[in-house]
């Protein structure tokens, strides 16, 4: 312990050397007693002419325990803890167990610590960090991580960087009070020097090492499965890969991209792994083109069949009018038979009347007689043919009408192969479209991706860009798409300069931001006592002091009239100016317990505020009379907000609880959710009142149906605890914002949508406010620079004015690189000039 301390005394004045320390001492560390462990804590402190709480020694001494594999652990949970008692500038008290666990305790300090680094890398050092840290790591067969020591040149090759670029990553993981990678940072790197991961502890506890582990041992798993098909394939005991498994395997290669230095760790037969996968995608499109061929056949096959049976129904139509004429015929031959019937009945009475005039006439009367009944059986044969006429008639017509119900029923057969072959038409037309459609957002989102990877050609960069979103945007994409949303983000940057959107006037942590309720003005909190006054629509413009009381504010809020702004501090309790003036008012400072305050917010009459500090009671306080009363009795409150409409309130405290009630009846509380130690720090209510979000310490962002008391969704990414929460105007998008020096925007219409990530500022972010039209978003953080950001809410916003600093569009190369062949190129900025197409 005394070599320890010596050597601290020595090399640095804080804590930045103990990991160092501890390694040249592993022989110690079996003999190390919990008066030891006791002694390498405050010692250090000590030199450093500072004091511990013993409840923190204590803390400690339980944290580690007896294991010395800790030891790392305890290092950076302390130096983070001592610096984080310096940035309270109140170096008079002793370092306590807030301080801690401010840093996050030592389940997340030293993950903290290595996400700081990785922050202060490009997006292209990045992307080699990742590689690196796969290549140096791999799961055992217990799911447990494993160092895997790997020299700079074969990184460099894995990660398509040169050696040059690797070891400048590995340069921010070594340095002087970090040592994440070994060799130390007094040894001089090359390509053929070996790099390893300094202790194994980084790997069970950095978040961001374990995504990447987990990632890699898929993609392991995917190349291993592809490498032994391929080897089965040329042995002939089985087949080409298809869906699902082919799309799995071509989504892992354009995720992955894989090299023949990566692969060969697992597989020698990279080449053939390949060419497997290359031929099972070859195979599978053409199945599917020889399908559109065949249907396209079946569809001229039901044509023909079609125009058979028309002709074959005008036929039998044909056949029906031939009928009709031929019984017309029969008819008529009816008609004369009948006549010819009623002439011989009349000569009949005639014969009969001239034999009875006279004798002398029997002769001819007799022979008129016999012809007679010679015309009578002329007339009977001619009724006969009449009668067999007219059968054959009905016979026909009966033809007919059979001959016409049978082409009908061709034509009902015919108009329904027709209609099933217009459906299939319409159904492939639309399956090509749909396969279209995610073709295109599938290339939109590569390019967005791509975009971020463009460090040499702005206009490139800006077109790769704007072109995604014009895809997405034109097929129906995620409107909010996080990867869109970044590259346009990023192209910006580029275009109007890093600081474009950056508001100055504060030189320490943003803690509150609150709108003038229906304009643009805006109001900041900061640590170091000011209150500024901006135009949201005029970022260069230094914000106007309204307030320099030299004292921590910790929280805003404007009353839902504009008339007051009151401001929660550490030292004065609360300060309330009337702002409804173009000057502001003298403050009122309205006196609570230690005067500190944790949280406020107006009620819904505007002269009501609810309050809570660390006596463990929410106060209600009269503006009018300036004077305060129990609202509702809650220990350990560190937060509490009101509804929109003002009739429901909620509360969050230190303890884990999540409370709420109806703002008219606080003596009737209800507890949402209780988790032991998880500190509640954030709450919105969604404009509606239907949900509340709530941000805790372990990281988390629940949303709640109020209805129910149900969580419905657990939203995970940040890395750090969550300091802020807000849903935008219209309850679109819900922000957060966290240590993890981020700020994520997630879509409230479909929780499982990835979040946009903005990352513009640099230290841990306290604060978030959207603009009153939603169209913004303004982030206040730590520092050390862009303390206090605006950012668009949409992509709409940021797509709007790219092409302004674009002067070309793509060439043709450039299209069927990045667009691909099968898309027909077009100009994504109008007239600008494109090179190298005709």
């Amino acid at each position: 312990v005394l070599t320890m301390r010596s050597d601290f005394i020595g090399e640095c004045s804080q804590f930045q050397e103990l990991t160092g320390l501890i390694n040249r001492s592993n022989y110690l560390i079996p003999q190390m007693t919990r008066d030891d462990f006791r002694d390498a804590v405050t010692g250090p402190v000590a030199v450093g002419h500072a004091e511990v709480d013993p409840n923190l020694v204590q803390q400690l001494l339980n944290d580690v325990g007896d294991n010395p594999d800790q030891l790392p652990i305890l290092q950076h949970a302390m130096m983070r803890t001592w610096d984080y008692w310096l940035q309270q500038r109140d170096t008079g008290r002793a370092i306590s167990v807030s301080d801690y666990n401010a840093v996050g305790r030592m389940e997340k300090a030293l993950s903290e610590h290595a996400n700081e680094a990785f922050e202060e890398l490009s997006p292209k050092e990045k992307s080699i960090c990742e590689s690196m840290f796969k290549t140096l790591t791999d799961r055992g067969g217990d799911n447990i991580g494993i160092r895997r020591p790997t020299r700079v040149e074969v990184i460099a090759d894995i990660a398509r960087a040169t050696p040059e670029e690797v070891i400048r990553v590995v340069e921010i993981f070594r340095a002087p009070g970090r040592s994440f990678l070994a060799p130390a940072h007094h040894v001089k790197l090359g390509p053929a020097s070996v790099i390893d991961i300094s202790h194994e502890s980084l790997m069970r506890i950095w978040d961001r090492l374990k995504m990447w582990v987990d990632e890699e041992a898929q993609a392991v798993n995917m190349y291993k499965r592809l490498s032994e098909a391929a080897e089965l394939f040329q042995k002939g005991k089985t087949g080409l890969w298809r869906p699902p498994d082919l799309q799995l395997a071509l989504n892992w290669k354009r995720k992955q991209q894989p090299t023949l230095t990566w692969a060969e760790q697992y597989n020698p037969a990279f080449e053939r792994t390949m060419v497997f996968l290359d031929t099972s995608e070859k195979e599978f499109i053409a199945e599917e083109e020889n399908k559109i061929r065949l249907q396209k056949r079946s569809l001229r096959r039901s044509r023909i069949f079609a125009s058979v049976l028309g002709t074959a129904a005008i036929i039998s139509i044909g056949l029906m009018l031939w009928s009709f004429v031929l019984r017309g015929e029969a008819i008529k031959a009816t008609n004369e038979a009948n006549r010819q019937k009623s002439l011989a009945d009349s000569s009949a009475l005639v014969a009969t009347a001239e034999q009875l005039r006279a004798e002398q006439e029997a002769a001819r009367a007799k022979r008129q007689q016999e012809l007679a009944d010679s015309s009578a059986d002329v007339a009977t044969y001619q009724k006969t043919l009449a009668d067999s006429a007219a059968e054959d008639a009905r016979q026909q017509q009966a033809l007919a009408v059979q001959a016409r119900n049978d082409a009908e029923v061709q034509r009902q057969k015919a108009v329904e192969s027709a209609d099933l072959a217009t459906q299939r038409q319409t159904e492939a037309e639309q399956a090509r479209q749909e396969a279209t459609r995610n073709q295109l957002l599938s290339t939109a989102q590569s390019m967005a991706v791509k975009s971020l990877q463009v460090d040499n050609d702005d206009n490139l960069k800006a077109l790769l860009a704007l072109q995604a979103y014009q895809f997405n945007l034109e097929n129906g994409g995620t409107v909010q798409h996080a990867d869109i949303y970044a590259a346009l983000h990023d192209v910006a940057g580029v275009q109007k300069g890093a600081s474009h959107n950056v508001y100055s006037g504060f030189n320490q942590a943003v803690r509150s931001i609150v709108f003038k309720p229906g304009s643009g003005t805006f109001f900041g909190a900061s640590s170091s006592g000011k209150v500024l006054k901006y135009d949201i629509d005029d970022p260069s413009k230094k914000g106007t002091l309204v307030i320099n009381n030299q004292l921590v504010n910790r929280i805003l809020d404007i009353s839902d009239d504009g008339k007051w702004l009151a401001c929660g501090t550490e030292g004065k309790g609360i300060q309330v100016f009337d702002i409804s003036g173009t000057k502001v008012g003298n403050p009122v400072t309205l006196q609570e317990q230690n005067d500190r305050i944790f949280t406020l917010d107006f009620m819904h009459d505007n002269r009501h505020m609810l309050s809570a500090g660390p006596a463990g009671q929410v106060l209600k306080w009269d503006l009018q009379t300036g004077r305060n009363e129990v609202y509702v009795q809650v220990d350990s409150v560190q937060v509490i907000v009101v509804s929109n409409d003002g009739k429901r309130v909620a509360a969050g405290t230190s303890s884990g609880k999540i409370l709420t009630w109806e703002a008219s009846s606080p003596g009737n509380i209800r507890q949402l959710y209780f988790e032991k130690g998880n500190e509640v720090l954030s709450l919105a209510f969604s404009p509606d009142t239907k949900l509340l979000a709530t941000g805790d310490r372990n990281n988390n962002v629940k949303i709640w149906d109020l209805s129910s008391g149900s969580m419905v969704f657990n939203l995970r990414g940040h890395s750090a605890r969550i300091t802020n929460l807000a849903f935008s105007p219209d309850g679109s998008l819900l922000a957060s914002t966290s240590y993890d020096a981020s700020v994520r925007l997630w879509d409230a219409g479909d929780w499982n949508n990835p979040p946009i990530v903005i990352q513009d500022n640099e230290g841990w972010v306290h604060s978030v406010a959207f603009s009153p039209d939603g169209n913004y978003i303004l982030t206040g953080s730590q520092g050390p620079n862009n303390l206090l950001i605006r950012n668009p809410t949409s992509t709409s916003i940021l797509a709007r004015d790219v092409c302004n600093g674009i002067t070309r569009n793509f060439t043709q190369d450039e299209w069927e690189t990045y667009v691909g062949t099968t898309i027909e190129y077009r100009k994504t900025c109008g007239d600008k000039m494109s090179i190298g197409v005709k």
